[in-house]
């Protein structure tokens, strides 16, 4: 009997890169799950850059094709590639494509499992008929919490709710360790000590936090906010917000930027993880804090959500509401801190890991085979 045969494509084209490693190093975390299915399935990655080519690695087959990084080109070299494999499944990153998955399904025939999987893309507007036509070309869509698929059914692009499904988008290699090692390596003290990663934007919404924990901070002298941001466009007006408040200005620690593999250290440190976002796609951050069993406190965003369960594992705050935040802060009971910290661990392993997403991935193509 021939293995499965697993097909991912992505059809953006980094047009600035013509070095294939630096784009599997790009796609690092959405391909982590590529390497756990490799036991199930011969899988084949293929990335568009100014490369053309193969190579191997840890059992996972890369093909990098050239294409001009336009909307109406059909990448027809990957799309050939694909035909001749005669995939049994085939995974599309985005939902941006329309023209390469009505060419794909027509390359493929009827019987390979299309799946698209959601990368915080919005419905066309101008050119949602040809999203509408795609879809029947697709199996299924993959979003990171159910709520997400809520605009692609109400502009009809997705007909069929029950072509829309949960799987995580990416995963870590991030794990749980030693806290008390994790705090003298970080500098961290003995009380409470809240995290925050992100880029100080708008959509971060970082002062919103700050307005929170202005408040949070009275009488609570041995706890602190740590903030790791790799973008810096609201730094002018955190830095004034906090230097206009003692207790912000003493018990907010402005880290900067931090190498990924840092970040590990600093979450392990860490007993509460923050996220205050508007909009995501999925966070990766959550994701990672859960790795290393930082619990997170999250506004009420659909992929935050779905993360901490509703709030079980977690602590949900109103987007926007400083005041919403600090009563959660508030609310906060330490006792309860072992055992969300280790049901946010188990989540991870049971529902985000690369062997979870691997497991997801072949039980809704499986689900939708049997139909």
């Amino acid at each position: 009997m021939s293995r499965l045969k697993f097909i991912e494509v992505n059809f953006h084209c980094h047009v600035d890169l013509d070095d294939p490693e630096a784009v599997i190093e790009k796609h690092f975390q959405p391909n982590l799950y590529a390497t756990a299915l490799r036991n199930e399935a011969e899988i084949v990655l293929v990335k568009h850059l100014r490369y053309n080519g193969e190579t191997e690695r840890e059992g996972v087959c890369y093909r990098f094709f050239e294409r001009p990084n336009r909307f109406w080109n059909l990448a027809g070299p990957a799309l050939r590639f694909i035909a001749a494999e005669k995939p049994d499944i085939v995974l599309v990153r985005g939902f941006i494509f329309p023209l390469q998955v009505m060419a794909l399904r027509r390359k493929l025939g009827p019987a390979p499992v299309i799946l698209l999987q959601h990368q915080a893309d919005h419905p066309f507007r101008r050119k949602k008929i040809l999203q509408q036509w795609a879809d029947r070309s697709v199996n299924g869509y993959l979003f990171s919490a159910t709520e997400m698929a809520a605009p692609w059914l109400k502009a009809c692009i997705i007909r069929n709710p029950g072509k829309c499904f949960v799987c995580p988008a990416a995963s870590t290699l991030f794990e749980q360790k030693n806290k008390a090692q994790a705090r003298m390596i970080t500098g961290m003290g003995p009380g409470r000590q809240f995290l925050w990663v992100g880029r100080l934007n708008s959509n971060k919404d970082p002062l919103t936090v700050l307005a929170a924990f202005e408040k949070y901070f009275e009488n609570r002298p041995d706890e602190k906010l740590y903030m790791i941001y790799q973008e810096a466009d609201l730094l002018e007006e955190v830095q004034n917000r906090i230097s206009r408040h003692p207790l912000l200005l003493r018990q907010v620690v402005l880290l900067g930027k931090k190498d990924h593999a840092e970040i590990e250290t600093w979450l392990n440190a860490a007993d509460y993880f923050i996220s205050a976002s508007h909009y995501e796609g999925g966070s990766f951050a959550i994701m990672e804090a859960m790795a290393c069993a930082a619990v997170p406190v999250v506004s009420n965003i659909p992929p935050s959500l779905q993360a901490v369960q509703e709030g079980k594992l977690g602590y949900v705050f109103e987007k926007g509401n400083s005041g919403d935040l600090y009563r959660v802060l508030c609310a906060i009971d330490s006792n309860e801190l072992p055992g969300r910290s280790a049901a946010c661990r188990r989540f991870f392993e049971n529902e985000m890991s690369p062997m979870a997403i691997a497991s997801r991935l072949l039980q809704i193509a499986g689900h939708i085979k049997s139909k």
